[in-house]
């Protein structure tokens, strides 16, 4: 089963039941022990659902904040949850990618 520490906050949900041609899928967000920003998935919608984690080292929150036109010491966290729809309309990886953002992927 799918565990979220309690640190972690929603990031990303869809409730569209299958009746009505969704699945739902949710995206949380935090720090890892190391600081390190972390989406963590679980998606009903593809491959009959599968879990992912995304993260950000430290080091590329200078240019999160940069590319979001934040302050240098906006927590990462608020920065990322209030672009959410500005995020989640590309895809987290897409959208790290598209503006040069290093990060990890693992799906499981």
């Amino acid at each position: 089963m799918f565990c979220v520490p309690a640190t972690e906050r929603v990031f990303w949900r869809t409730d569209t039941p299958p009746q009505a041609g969704g699945a739902p899928s949710t995206v949380w967000v935090g720090y890892d022990d190391g600081g390190a920003l972390v989406f963590n998935g679980f998606d009903r919608g593809h491959l009959d659902g599968y879990e992912y984690t995304i993260t950000v080292a430290p080091d590329q929150f200078e240019v999160l904040r940069r590319v979001l036109g934040a302050a240098q010491d906006a927590d990462v966290v608020d920065l990322v949850c209030a672009h959410a729809g500005e995020i989640m309309a590309r895809g987290e990886r897409t959208w790290l990618d598209d503006h040069g953002i290093e990060r990890g992927f693992r799906s499981y």
